[in-house]
This record gives structure tokens, C-alpha cells and sequence, in this order.
């Protein structure tokens, strides 16, 4: 870990999942009710592309959750000084 923030972003990773409530539960498993039936009815080239997809989505939604918590660290940061 290269500084204070770093360390700040792992630990809010870690204690995450203790404060997400049932809303997120409970989208979380449509969405994978959704994957799973769109899954069904691809061929395998396309389950292969589907899978590409949801890689280079999840890497854009944790840039993203990253960026957006090292902001908000930041922000803080600066309102407290």
C-alpha cells in the first residue's frame, strides 16, 4: 500500500458487505437471476463474450468505486484541515 488512503480504501473494503443493506441484497440477487437466465439461451462463443463483458465491467465499476472513495477521503481530508 502506497499511503494513508490506500489503507483507508482496504479497510472500508473489508467492513463493506457488514453495512450494505437488503436493498443491495436483494438487487444484487436479480441481477444475478438476470445473468443466469440471459446465460441460458447464449451459445458458448457468446457466454465467452458475456463473460468478457462482465470483466471489463467490473473492472470499469471498481475503478470507478475507487476513484470515487479516494475523492471522498480527499474531500474530508480538506473540510477537516
Amino acid at each position: 500500500m502506497s499511503d494513508y488512503i490506500d489503507i483507508l480504501l482496504s479497510a472500508l473494503e473489508e467492513e463493506m458487505y457488514s453495512h450494505l443493506g437488503e436493498d443491495y441484497f436483494l438487487a444484487s440477487q436479480r441481477e444475478d437471476q438476470a445473468a443466469d437466465a440471459l446465460r441460458a439461451t447464449l451459445s458458448a462463443d457468446q457466454n465467452d463474450l458475456f463473460d468478457a463483458y462482465e470483466s471489463a465491467r467490473n473492472d470499469t465499476a471498481g475503478a470507478y468505486q475507487d476513484a470515487y472513495a479516494r475523492r471522498a477521503f480527499l474531500l474530508a481530508r480538506a473540510v477537516y484541515r
